[in-house]
């Protein structure tokens, strides 16, 4: 357990939960749902100074799971989901309403209760009994972003071996350095012992020739 609460998987693991949030958040998702109705809701939103309000109408779309569970979505545009006809979607599901029919609808975002947010619906279409769709956009763009995190992974462990190459290499240079110095120490010891040595026996020889 303590290896795996590391400070380096969490400082890994917190950008990873944020971008897989990211994602789900943003990421196209479809329902298949029935449409029951539409609702138009006018809300107070503050301007800047906390005094001024101003009046908007928020649509909504209400729909049912196939078990009968109610699903509700806001309806509202969004540029970078090519959706300018709010309006027009409004009037769409309405009509399909009528007759309860099973519609797909593309949505994006989360249903947060407490904080009373809908996901925002996208597109909406007729479907048949046993419809099921595949996210084939979603596939091809988290193959996409999985490739660019591979690579960059890999990047980033190349970039940590050249530098735990260097500082074994220089760990080693350090090392080798240490050994040559004592290596060296010995040898002068040795030559200074061997040349006191030497010296005592040339005294020692001295004397005996006297």
């Amino acid at each position: 357990m303590k290896k795996i609460l590391t400070v380096r998987n969490i400082l890994i693991a917190i950008p990873a939960v944020i971008l897989i949030a990211a994602l789900h958040y943003s990421l196209p998702q479809v329902d298949v749902v029935r449409a029951v109705g539409v609702e138009v809701k006018r809300v107070d939103v503050s301007e800047g100074n906390a005094d001024k309000t101003r009046t908007r109408d928020v649509y909504q779309l209400q729909m049912e799971t196939l078990d009968g569970s109610p699903r509700v979505y806001r309806n509202e545009d969004n540029i970078l989901y090519g959706k300018f006809a709010s309006a027009d979607l409004q009037t769409q599901v309405r009509s399909l309403a009528a007759d309860k029919q099973l519609v797909a609808l593309r949505h994006y975002g989360w249903r947060l209760r407490l904080f009373s947010t809908f996901p925002n619906a996208v597109k909406v279409w007729p479907v048949e009994e046993g419809y099921r769709h595949i996210p084939f956009f979603n596939i091809v763009f988290l193959t996409f972003v999985g490739f660019l995190i591979f690579m960059l992974i890999r990047r980033i462990r190349r970039v940590f071996k050249r530098r735990d190459e260097k500082r074994r290499s220089l760990e080693a240079e350090r090392e080798a350095e240490a050994l040559r110095e004592e290596q060296a120490s010995a040898k002068s010891h040795r030559d200074s012992e061997k040349q006191y040595q030497d010296e005592i026996d040339k005294f020692l020889n001295t004397d005996d020739d006297n």
